[in-house]
């Protein structure tokens, strides 16, 4: 695989539960195989973070885009000659947390139609990730409460 050029491959879970592989564009590409090369984990740095895709092919240079989840990395010496595509813009889940910030830097200069769409799915793994949050949050509670009611049993039975 050496030899030949080699592309990145996302598998993006979209807003709909769909999951589909997406071609990293060339600049993201290039960025993470230099990663690569200093980072046995590099993979990790990708997976569970947030991306720019187009759904619809391009005409006149103009696709629709949303925003989903990275799932699974993997490279080939294929590339996409499709409209499956990332663009560049990608977001941490911690970055998306702080909504206004990760939006407006993942709305990029897209038309107003892309950026409504980024903004619809951003919400939908916005609330997705504080659910999850809420998740551990209560388990935490549980356990803790857990402990001091068997803590005051304890202390009963003397």
């Amino acid at each position: 695989m050496s030899n030949k050029r080699q592309y990145i491959w996302f598998l993006i879970e979209l807003t709909n539960g769909e999951q589909r592989w997406f071609c990293v564009s060339r600049v993201l590409r290039e960025a993470i195989l230099q990663e690569k090369k200093v980072n046995q984990f590099w993979k990790n740095t990708m997976i569970g973070n947030y991306i720019t895709v187009s759904t619809s092919k391009y005409v006149k240079g103009q696709t629709h885009l949303t925003v989903g989840k990275i799932k699974k990395i993997s490279i080939s010496t294929h590339k996409s000659y499709k409209e499956n595509w990332t663009r560049n813009q990608f977001v941490t889940p911690d970055h998306l947390l702080k909504f206004k910030s990760a939006f407006n830097y993942l709305k990029h200069d897209y038309r107003w139609y892309n950026r409504f769409a980024i903004w619809v799915a951003m919400k939908y793994w916005y609330f997705e990730l504080l659910q999850v949050k809420l998740k551990r949050l209560k388990k935490k509670i549980n356990k803790r409460r857990g402990r001091i009611i068997n803590k005051y049993r304890k202390q009963k039975n003397f």
